[in-house]
């Protein structure tokens, strides 16, 4: 196995060339990474936000899964307010 700081040395030193390999491959790890998590993830279920501007109390129900992002709505909103639908990229939602 390769040390990470071998390879942050290696992209440190790397020509243009060689950083667009690498951004190539890591772009297309990151949309297979992605993938898989949305896969793990269906309507209806009960889903928290993991970014610094949402609680981690609040829960989030799943109403529509798209190509790049899920839609979901706020359950636990407060008397008298409304919950608008908020579309969320599958790596920030948190099984509940």
């Amino acid at each position: 196995m390769v040390n990470l700081n071998e390879v942050l040395e290696f992209i440190k030193n790397s020509n243009q060339s060689d950083l667009k390999v690498i951004m190539n491959s890591t772009s297309i790890r990151k949309s297979e990474v992605n993938y898989d998590v949305k896969l793990s993830f269906r309507v209806g279920d009960t889903v928290g936000i993991n970014h610094k501007t949402v609680s981690p109390k609040d829960s989030f129900r799943i109403i529509k899964i798209n190509a790049k992002n899920i839609n979901v709505q706020k359950m636990n909103v407060g008397e008298g307010r409304i919950a608008g639908i908020i579309r969320v990229s599958p790596g920030l939602l948190i099984k509940k």
